[in-house]
């Protein structure tokens, strides 16, 4: 995304998402979560951290946002936001424990995206080598550095995100990598654009403006007891409803933001309706796990049936992603010509000829 559409997508979505647009919202989130992550990392050096810091520097962000006037303020907030909770978590790790927090577990099977036993070792041995990396990395260099390899190695995007000039972050740029060997730059940039949050940090987000609403309804809880027993169901389920449209309305936006970027890399006709028609079952079971997810916390299912349903989302979800790859595949063996399929074909000698 260019700084020009950036800059449109917020003062055409922020107003929207002020006035309760989930959708508007979502693709906000989208937009901006490499940047809010990469400012949380900074500052942590761990890449879960960050991510547990960005999802409530959303959650934040949603419950404010209304007292944001200027949309041109947006960026420099919602950095200043990640920034202080990230100096506060640091700040706290060393005087106490971090409790755990029993919920836990669920977002963790909500994040899951089925990596096996190697999958699983790489991506903590890229988590360990972007803190060891980010030690020898000058502060002001660490952000910058991150959001370089998450943004597609593009400095205006990055200055946009940051708010700093391109200059700036050229300068800042090379500071870090002066500070890494060349072997090890090339390790840390590959392990950077792997720990980029993705859609399974949206619906994270999602999840967590579902399960803000009880802590609002109880906030509220003395006025409504004045109402009647009526009125306080009447205004309950108004607050499940709007939890749930929240979480259906971001994680939708997410999957549209997604499936655009992979309709934009189709090689054929074939190609485009397949991923077009996974991207709709995809979004549909999305949405329907983000019903089922408040409506479990409101109806007061014990722990082993919201673990159990999540699990069985998590599960087809997995089987979608594999089909989508595999039908990816499947269109690029067989690609028209002209595409690097067909290239690969016309290079082959003639039968019979050396």
């Amino acid at each position: 995304m260019t700084p020009d559409l950036l800059n449109t997508l917020i003062a055409r979505d922020l107003p929207a998402a002020q006035r309760g647009d989930t959708v508007a919202y979502g693709r906000l989130v989208s937009a901006t979560q490499r940047m809010v992550a990469s400012v949380a990392l900074a500052v942590t050096r761990d890449v879960q951290t960050s991510e547990d810091i960005a999802q409530e520097t959303y959650l934040t962000a949603w419950q404010r946002l209304s007292q944001l006037g200027n949309p041109g303020g947006f960026l420099p907030w919602l950095r200043q936001v990640a920034r202080n909770r990230a100096i506060d978590h640091v700040r706290a790790q060393r005087y106490r424990e971090t409790p755990v927090d029993p919920l836990d577990p669920l977002a963790t099977v909500a994040a899951d995206t089925g990596a096996g036993p190697a999958e699983t070792f790489e991506r903590n041995d890229q988590a360990r080598l972007l803190a060891e990396a980010l030690d020898e990395i000058p502060e002001t260099s660490r952000d910058v550095l991150l959001l370089f390899y998450r943004e597609g190695e593009r400095t205006q995007v990055v200055a946009a995100l940051l708010g700093i000039s391109d200059a700036a972050v050229r300068k800042r740029l090379q500071r870090g990598r002066e500070s890494l060997r060349e072997e090890l730059l090339k390790r840390v940039a590959d392990a950077a654009r792997a720990s980029a949050p993705a859609l399974a940090f949206t619906v994270s987000v999602g999840t967590a403006v579902a399960l803000s609403a009880p802590a609002t309804a109880a906030a509220t809880g003395a006025g409504m007891a004045k109402t009647g027993a009526l009125g306080a169901m009447a205004k309950l389920s108004t607050g499940a409803v709007a939890a749930m449209l929240a979480s259906v309305g971001i994680v939708v936006a997410a999957v549209v933001f997604e499936t655009r970027i992979h309709l934009a890399k189709a090689r054929s006709p074939g190609e485009h309706r397949s991923l077009l028609h996974n991207g709709i079952v995809y979004g549909a079971l999305m949405g329907s796990y983000m019903v089922v997810l408040s409506w479990s916390v409101y109806a007061g299912w014990p722990t082993w049936q919201i673990m159990g349903t999540a699990v069985g989302f998590s599960a087809a979800l997995m089987l979608l992603t594999y089909e989508r790859r595999r039908m990816q595949r499947r269109h690029r063996r067989d690609a028209p010509d002209g595409s690097p399929g067909a290239i690969s074909a016309a290079c082959q000698p003639p039968p019979g000829r050396e």
